[in-house]
């Protein structure tokens, strides 16, 4: 589920938004992010916090069972979560991480106003994110419910619509950090660079190598657009 560079931060944050998951049987630690006194956005507040906040509307029940679900059911899903977090998988961020595609994309979004120290680096974005699944206690799971069916599109309709919009809603009226990142990704201006940067040839080459490991970013794009234009 990924393609490369310029997408890689917006990639980041859906991606991460979209899967919030690790590919690791061991326990990891999510990074925590400081909550605001406020039951609303943070006007400041850093991105981390803002994506765990939207993260965690999915019932946590509901989300366990699907990346069950998905991973002993879905070749796609469990290949994407084997490659993650590999040497292999860290290569390509890296790759995404050092180049110009990627730092434009963060200039775009500072010249917007957006403080972007939580997604400056890429690795930072998944440490924010993902969560850990443990291979060990996954149970024997019904593949018929999910046959036909994407991690994507199923975490999506899981989401709480509403709430989202809500949040989303809120951030804009308030003009907080998230407000103007979702401002700045959804523009037209915004997206046609991003459009552009995915024809490059590094851009390109990247973007095969994390498809043919599971990493489809195309689809965790629309996603991502879908679930912010709520």
């Amino acid at each position: 589920m990924l393609q490369l560079k310029h997408l890689a931060l917006y990639c980041g944050f859906l991606a991460i938004l979209a899967c919030q998951l690790a590919a690791q049987e061991e326990p990891v630690t999510t990074t925590v992010c400081p909550n605001s006194d406020d039951d609303g956005p943070d006007r400041d507040g850093d991105l981390c916090e803002n994506f765990q906040l939207i993260r965690d509307l999915i019932d946590p029940e509901v989300l366990a069972n699907l990346i069950q679900s998905h991973y002993q059911c879905d070749s796609k899903f469990r290949k994407a979560l084997c490659y993650y977090n590999t040497s292999r998988f860290h290569l390509v961020i890296e790759q995404l991480q050092q180049s110009e595609a990627y730092a434009t994309l963060l200039d775009e979004l500072r010249t917007a106003g957006v403080n972007t120290s939580a997604i400056d680096k890429i690795a930072d974005i998944f440490d924010c994110i993902v969560l850990p699944l443990n291979t060990t206690t996954i149970e024997k799971c019904d593949c018929r419910a999910v046959r036909g069916h994407s991690f994507i599109g199923d975490v999506l309709a899981a989401m709480p619509h509403q709430q989202v919009s809500d949040y989303s809603y809120t951030s804009s009226v308030r003009n907080t950090n998230f407000g103007i990142f979702r401002e700045t990704i959804t523009s037209p201006q915004f997206q046609a660079k991003l459009r552009s940067n995915l024809l490059k040839r590094d851009v390109v080459r990247a973007l095969r190598v994390l498809r043919r490991n599971g990493w489809d970013l195309p689809e965790l794009l629309r996603g991502t657009m879908s679930m912010l234009s709520w």
